[in-house]
């Protein structure tokens, strides 16, 4: 009997020992540049941010920065930028995450940075700067890329082949699971991160929280932002108080990007109330000719279980009376998009309200079973989307996992402010 006991408490122990294992992520830090990403976090005319990690022992939070010329000796005519770090403690190790900002930059030229220094400093990388003027822009947009690496990296890449000179990357939320199914939060942003690669380096990411950024593995009941956002990206600090870098704004070539957390703002009344009130300021003082908005909680849904009430309440006013071009979001896991018209008005002719855009880049799929708002839709379909500004006109395309053309709109902006739709009819695909 007393053998049986002593085995089973070896046994309990190898478990817990096992489980404490399976927690602890595969991607440990070390003293070389890992998961660097650009963001903007001020005027994209004259800067630009550069995050990236590695383990404790790199107590300097240094990059290197030059204009981009074609020569060998680059780090010659390099300035020294320091930044901040912040320490994340969590699945087996302790991570530095590094920040720097790059001000005082020329628009619309092209610079080469490293991050770190000595024998441990990184590669170059490249980045241009917004032009001062509205110069056509062409920007990528991901819906949910959580779920396996492996299918969700061949959109990103695919994105990048196709629209190689691309601005910006747009995501709308559950960049990652949250933990879930014993994968700590680190691994899944170590699979994101390797995903990217290089591009996240060069093209500068926006993104917004999901309610996935929101889950805590060991208690999904929790819902506090995940610890390795803000440490890992450098966003901008002008939404509202205690939602910073995950509501902001980047007006970027005539076109005024708005991030909103939705996944707050579902679940915070005083969160919801504080983004309204900063959304219609925003709006109200807006010197760009095009708007966006990205936020994770569809206005309108393609799941029949799902009815996001308090955001569209909320949000469809605004959007209506300010004239808000385009909505991109995520969250349903399949592809919808569709127009809507301002409460009280119908569609008349090629007049077009809001467009709303429903996507999802990564291998979670679902089915479309709500009652049809969208005039293109599709279902276990991985797709990324290539938009871009031309003065008056705006294109939009979207693309499968193999680069073939899913679907397609302009709009054309008129004196009034409103748009001209036209879009590619779904046999006109191939």
């Amino acid at each position: 009997m007393i053998k049986f006991l002593s085995l089973l408490i070896i046994i309990g122990f190898s478990s817990i020992r096992m489980n404490a294992q399976e927690r602890i992520s595969r991607y440990r830090p070390s003293v070389d540049p890992d998961r660097i990403i650009l963001n903007i976090s001020g005027e994209a005319t004259t800067s630009m941010a550069v995050t990236w990690r590695t383990d404790t022992t790199v107590i300097e939070s240094v990059a290197q920065l030059a204009p981009n010329l074609p020569t060998v000796r680059l780090a010659d005519s390099a300035v020294t930028v320091t930044g901040t770090y912040t320490d994340v403690a969590g699945d087996g190790f302790v991570s530095r995450y590094h920040s720097v900002n790059f001000t005082g930059l020329t628009p619309d030229k092209e610079y080469a940075y490293r991050v770190g220094s000595g024998a441990n400093a990184s590669e170059w990388f490249t980045f241009e700067t917004a032009s001062a003027a509205p110069e056509p822009l062409t920007f990528i947009y991901f819906g949910d890329s959580q779920g396996s690496s492996s299918l969700y990296a061949r959109v990103l890449r695919q994105a990048y082949r196709s629209a190689p000179d691309a601005s910006l990357m747009i995501f709308s939320g559950d960049l990652v699971d949250g933990g879930s199914g014993g994968i700590p939060h680190d691994e899944e942003w170590g699979v994101w991160h390797a995903a990217g690669g290089f591009i996240h380096a060069e093209v500068p990411v926006l993104p917004t929280p999901g309610n996935h950024e929101h889950y805590d593995p060991a208690v999904r009941g929790k819902r506090d932002l995940n610890s390795y956002w803000r440490p890992g990206f450098t966003l901008p600090e002008n939404g509202p108080e205690g939602l910073e870098e995950t509501a902001y704004y980047v007006d970027y070539q005539g076109v005024r990007f708005i991030f909103l957390n939705s996944d707050e703002m579902m679940r915070n009344e005083t969160h919801a109330e504080s983004q309204t009130l900063w959304l219609e300021g925003v709006l109200k003082e807006n010197p760009c000719k095009w708007t966006v908005m990205t936020f994770h909680h569809p206005l309108y849904s393609t799941s029949a279980r799902r009815d996001n009430t308090t955001i569209r309440e909320r949000l469809k006013p605004l959007i209506d009376r300010y004239k808000v071009d385009l909505v991109l979001t995520g969250h349903d896991h399949t592809y919808a998009r569709g127009h809507v018209m301002p409460d009280g008005l119908e569609k008349k002719g090629r007049r077009a309200g809001t467009v709303y855009v429903v996507s999802v880049s990564g291998a979670k799929q679902y089915q479309q079973d709500a009652t049809q708002w969208w005039d293109r839709g599709m279902t276990f379909t991985q797709t990324w989307q290539e938009i871009t500004v031309d003065g008056n006109e705006l294109t939009y395309n979207a693309y499968d996992a193999s680069g073939s053309l899913a679907d397609h709109f302009t709009l054309k902006k008129k004196k009034d402010d409103t748009n001209l739709f036209k879009s590619t009819v779904a046999t006109e695909i191939h």
